[in-house]
């Protein structure tokens, strides 16, 4: 089938379940309608509580914090099939697909590669990576049917959630094995996602406890290279995991979960070979059909004891083990957190929660080819342990009926700059049950990553420098200091009766010492510049006749301020007809900090880089309708404006699903994805050595079947 054909199957089947609509004797009165209608094909507004603002369960419309939740009927008529894309739906998110299987996500600036100022959580466990301060959205993954809710805290969430929570938190919440009994499965098959499946089964076991077993697997067609050609990063995952739950006594809750996986993929790499002799343009070669295989596993304890309404514990352990095998450099890392925590009532009005948190990471690194670790004296090293420890705390206070006045703050200690202190204010004016008012004053820092302070980057990032094409060698910094964030944010929700609501933020941030690149004064092994530009820069010994080699390293060497606007506007245009509209506005101004004449050059260089990364403005248009005789049509579209830096020009797409339950337990649907180009890009950059590609229109047909 022809991607071009999808619009107008979906477009044919739709005026099918439109004219049944029409035939429909609802028709003939609003409350007839509403009569009319079983329960399935109702619509509401109604949206879950939330628990990542305050780390305890709240309405959405009192929580002081810019969040978005997308639940799980979002997931599932969106027609999504991973986390990343879900992200599209939050207000001011910027997600580009980058290849087969790269992400770049971030919201209020600096999005890249590298994006380093979010913090990630499944289930509770943390998937930032220590290595970049970052997340291999990648191997993130679960069953989506499976998915409770995504909670995204546009904001610092450091007090709470700890360092690299900077510019948001991400909580992905799975279902509980409770919830999910029976069996489940999934199949669809389509153009680009050319083949996946799911079976989950849930079961009882004794007189308290549930459980869940689920087995994933998916082979996705590469992404196309800009000259249409195929850019062979197909990419292959499969993945099993469990959710357990019992109860050992009347006050105690444990939970037990974990998934093992497994996949590969070939992204292709531009980059400079040393151990071949030279070939290609320039001295840079693209090499495909290089797999990258990774794998990788977590188990998560939780024990959680409740006192009364007003009092528990809760203790969490997690072990997680990531193994990446890329051209460029093979990773091993384990990891173990344990995380204790305790709410209670000291005294009248105040909800108090306290906890504790230690992390140890451990690294293993080889095949260092252009990636390579060192130690303090720049030799290669090939493993590492760093520790983290942390202290949190919170007090929320109810001044009254209408006023509500929060404190928290996080003390940590990590292995890069020490001790850091990361406090958060916020007050809400409830002026009834449906309009709130809030304002937040927050500090957060990104603490530097292993790639910041410990790597040397090398033959990955080719610069045209005019006459003389260049290598960009960039060693890290061991003395970088944390990138610090002062946040002040102000927010509006309202409810306007049962059709409509309204939630507006307002934001600005003022960064300090973020990390800018900028020429160094000696080579990568410690050799002096061959040929000396400036007094603190120049060339180290060519790579070949044709190809010099500037020198680079990592300084703290940039100030910023963002602000911006972000919209969420939910009308209920019929009892089966839901719309969302949102959109984002945002200013980046960044400025050097450094007054040294022979930095102004390379600071004013990322200057224009950090301000021109994002689009300005973002959109979004979300349509769900239920149809009579259990027919679901959705579309969703999307915009985004100039990404200038990033090498992408403003863009529109379009999604469509159209689906028919069968019965209540089986459902057949038809999915049309990025639709209004036949290929673009979403983001190019040169420091990561990953080759340009482009993602391509396409479009699956999926059978749900529960039983």
């Amino acid at each position: 089938m022809k991607t071009q054909l999808l619009p107008s199957i979906l477009a044919s089947s739709l005026f099918f379940a439109i004219n049944a609509h029409a035939d429909h004797p609802a028709q003939e009165s609003e409350d007839d309608d509403f009569l009319d209608f079983s329960l399935e094909e109702l619509i509401s507004l109604d949206i879950p509580d939330v628990t990542s603002v305050s780390r305890k369960k709240q309405r959405l419309m009192d929580s002081a914090a810019a969040i978005y939740v997308i639940t799980s009927e979002d997931i599932l008529r969106s027609g999504v099939t991973s986390i990343p894309e879900a992200l599209r739906m939050v207000p001011g998110m910027q997600v580009a697909r980058m290849n087969g299987n790269t992400w770049s996500i971030s919201t209020r600036g600096f999005n890249y590669i590298f994006a380093n100022k979010l913090l990630v959580l499944i289930d509770g466990r943390t998937v930032y990576s220590p290595l970049f301060s970052g997340v291999n959205w990648d191997v993130q993954d679960t069953l989506m049917e499976d998915i409770d809710r995504i909670e995204v805290i546009r904001g610092p969430g450091a007090a709470l959630w700890g360092a690299n929570a900077v510019n948001g938190v991400i909580n992905v919440i799975t279902k509980k094995a409770a919830d999910t009994q029976g069996s489940l499965v999934s199949l669809g098959a389509g153009n680009e996602e050319k083949a996946f499946g799911a079976y989950r089964y849930g079961g009882e076991f004794g007189e308290t406890g549930f459980y869940k077993v689920y087995v994933k697997t998916f082979e996705r067609d590469g992404l196309a290279k800009t000259d249409g050609s195929d850019a062979n990063d197909d990419w292959k995952m499969k993945r099993v995991g469990f959710k357990t739950e019992w109860k050992p006594a009347a006050d105690t809750d444990f939970t037990l979960l974990g998934d093992l996986y497994e996949g590969t993929t070939r992204p292709a790499l531009t980059i400079f070979k040393n151990d071949e002799p030279f070939a290609g343009d320039k001295g840079m070669q693209m090499l495909e059909n290089i797999s990258r295989d990774q794998r990788g596993g977590n188990l998560i304890a939780h024990w959680k004891k409740t006192v009364s309404d007003t009092e528990d514990y809760s203790l969490r352990a997690v072990i997680d083990d990531y193994q990446n095998f890329d051209y460029r450099v093979t990773e091993k890392r384990q990891s173990f957190d344990m995380e204790f925590q305790h709410y209670f009532q000291p005294i009248e009005n105040h909800d108090l929660v306290w906890g504790l948190s230690f992390r140890r990471t451990w690294y293993q690194m080889s095949d260092m080819r252009n990636i390579i670790h060192r130690d303090e004296n720049g030799q290669p090293k090939d493993s590492r342990q760093d520790n983290l420890y942390s202290l949190f705390a919170q007090d929320d206070i109810t001044l009254n009926h209408h006023w509500n006045l929060s404190f928290s703050a996080r003390y940590e200690h990590n292995e890069f700059t020490g001790k850091e202190f990361q406090p958060n204010a916020k007050l809400t004016w409830k002026v009834n049950d449906n309009r709130t008012l809030w304002a937040s004053v927050s500090k957060a820092v990104k603490t530097p990553s292993v790639s910041e302070t410990a790597v040397l980057s090398d033959n990955i990032t080719f610069v045209n420098t005019g006459p003389s094409n260049a290598i960009l060698s960039i060693a890290g910094n061991q003395k970088l200091q944390s990138e610090e964030l002062n946040a002040f944010e102000l927010g509006y929700r309202e409810q306007f009766g049962s059709l409509f609501r309204l939630d507006v933020t307002g934001f600005y941030n003022q960064y300090k010492n973020i990390v800018a690149y900028v020429e160094a004064s000696k080579c990568p092994d410690g050799s002096s510049l061959i040929y000396p530009l400036g007094p603190d820069f120049g060339i180290c010994q060519p790579k070949n006749n044709s190809l010099i080699s500037l020198p680079s390293t990592l300084i703290n060497g940039l100030d910023a301020a963002t602000y911006g606007l972000e919209i969420v506007a939910d009308w209920q245009a019929k009892d089966w007809w839901k719309l969302q509209l949102t959109y984002s506005w945002l200013q980046v101004d960044a400025s050097p900090n450094s007054s040294n004449p022979s930095l102004a050059y390379a600071l004013k260089r990322n200057e224009w880089l950090v301000e021109d990364l994002n689009a300005k403005q973002t959109a979004t248009l979300r349509s769900s309708m239920n149809l009579p005789n259990q027919w679901y049509f959705d579309f969703w579209i999307r915009g985004m404006s100039n990404m200038k830096n990033a090498g992408v020009p403003g863009y529109t797409a379009l999604d469509m699903r159209l689906a028919k339950k069968i019965n209540d337990n089986l459902e057949l649907s038809l999915v049309a994805q990025n639709l209004f180009d036949k290929q673009r890009a979403e983001f190019t950059e040169v420091f990561s050595g990953l080759s340009a590609t482009e993602i391509e229109e396409s479009w699956y047909a999926q059978i749900r079947w529960s039983f």
